[in-house]
């Protein structure tokens, strides 16, 4: 949290929420015809839309996360000759989980996985 003010400030969410509290001030902004200010629209998106907006990123990601998966063990099982099942998984998690999750945490939705 901020120190000067009671509210959570946007330098205390993570880039992707910080993006989607700015477009939604920007819409809320655009319905009554001014600037409705950082304060209130981190608080009307806090309150009416924060918990459906991360469950459904939350979603996305994992199924996201589970095709990467899929496509190492594919990859892993041909070089093996076998299917390596959840070795190739667990393999993933270990080697490459850490790194992707930064990277989508840092990407815009248009950018993930083509």
């Amino acid at each position: 949290m901020c120190t000067d003010c009671y509210y959570m400030c946007l330098d205390d969410f993570p880039e992707a929420e910080r993006r989607a509290v700015l477009v939604h001030k920007w819409f809320l902004s655009e319905r009554v015809g001014h600037d409705v200010g950082e304060e209130f629209a981190i608080h009307d998106w806090l309150d009416n839309y924060a918990t459906e907006w991360r469950r459904h990123r939350l979603e996305i990601e994992l199924d996201q996360q589970k095709r990467e998966m899929e496509k190492h063990r594919w990859l892993e099982s041909e070089k093996a000759h076998r299917d390596l099942g959840t070795d190739a998984y667990r393999d993933w998690i270990i080697r490459y989980a850490a790194a992707w999750r930064a990277w989508y945490h840092g990407s815009e939705p248009g950018e993930r996985l083509a």
